[in-house]
């Protein structure tokens, strides 16, 4: 086999006359690289096949894990499962239920105090108490009111009142059963209490406590505040203390709107278009039979009573103002009471 060797030639550089160095005869430079490179075979390189060809893009670095470090996950606990489901479905259901409307109905009424049918009472033709408390426990019922605001309700009437109807109160008798008289009655299937506060007015005379409850709407969750009350009644200086009253109530309103919630307003207010022009709007309410103040103040149409349902944020229907309880001889006020939807 011949071996062939192949050199490689020192380069000649032109103009510098480099002599050739190498062994025997002499011989061009030339022709002997010549004859050299024409003694070599090339043998051609073979083209790499796509199997065998690996691109770095090609190329996913994999972290192999030992199986014995690889731990099982636990198997979720059914129950565990179900009261996630469950609370996910209240938290959805009560998010629902705060942007749905709140309907309900809501009334005020005098019911004439025990101690004007009792001995020496100035009302002497009137049934006791405890006649007139069954009766005004069925007017109550027939008006299906969820919220009532009573006047004049002294501690034997509350009791019947409540025995009767099943309503929950405030104050009833929290305050001592000598100032049970302004209390606000609901239907505690419908309602339940978050609070309860106080206000004071003069009244005849003296200062009486008025109450401010807050309200929750159980179907709802949503909250609103009622506000009763009842300010003296006749001329001279009593009418001093009603308007110094009303002044009152509208600064209290004011400051319970401040809180976002609607406000719900009922009392014997022994005033009819004085009312209406001197709080609704300075309050910001509406009355559900009727009036307005958007052009100087129009009070709502005649006959005007003395008892009134008053509010903010609230869409009135059904006003009733219902006289039976004075054919009846049950009061001498009628009861009244108007359908309230917030949305």
């Amino acid at each position: 086999m011949t071996i062939l060797a192949v050199g490689i030639a020192a380069p000649v550089i032109a103009g510098e006359g480099a002599p050739f160095v190498g062994g025997g005869d002499a011989e061009d430079p030339a022709a002997s690289v010549d004859r050299r490179a024409s003694q070599v075979t090339e043998t051609p390189t073979a083209e790499p096949s796509a199997e065998s060809t690996v691109k770095a893009w090609d190329y996913e670095p994999r972290v192999l894990v030992r199986s014995s470090h690889i731990k099982a996950k636990p198997k979720p606990d059914p129950e565990v499962l179900r009261a996630r489901a469950e609370a996910k479905a209240e938290k959805a259901a009560a998010k629902k239920a705060a942007s749905a409307p709140m309907s309900f109905r809501i009334g005020t009424f005098n019911v004439l105090g025990s101690q004007h049918t009792g001995p020496g009472g100035d009302r002497g033709n009137y049934a006791s108490a405890s006649v007139r408390s069954a009766k005004a426990a069925g007017v109550i019922a027939k008006h299906g009111v969820d919220i009532l605001g009573t006047q004049e309700l002294q501690d034997d009437q509350l009791r019947d009142l409540q025995n009767r109807t099943g309503m929950a109160a405030y104050p009833g008798f929290a305050w001592g059963d000598k100032e049970t008289d302004n209390s606000v009655f609901w239907d505690p299937g419908v309602f339940e209490l978050v609070s309860g506060d106080q206000f004071t007015i003069t009244f005849m005379g003296r200062p009486r406590p008025q109450p401010i409850v807050r309200l929750r709407h159980l179907a709802t969750g949503r909250e609103l505040y009622v506000v009763n009350t009842h300010p003296s009644a006749h001329e001279g200086q009593y009418a001093v203390e009603r308007r110094n009253g009303q002044n009152t109530l509208v600064g209290v309103v004011r400051d319970l709107k401040s809180t976002g919630l609607p406000v719900l307003v009922t009392g014997d207010m022994n005033d009819r278009e004085a009312f209406y022009c001197n709080v609704v709007p300075a309050a910001g309410l509406t009355a559900p039979n009727g009036g307005s103040y958007a052009n100087g103040c129009q009070p709502p149409p005649s006959p005007i009573p003395v008892d009134w349902v008053v509010g903010s944020g609230a869409a009135w229907s059904d006003y009733w103002r219902d006289t039976s309880t004075t054919d009846q001889k049950i009061s001498d006020h009628f009861f009244i009471s108007a359908h309230a939807t917030i949305d």
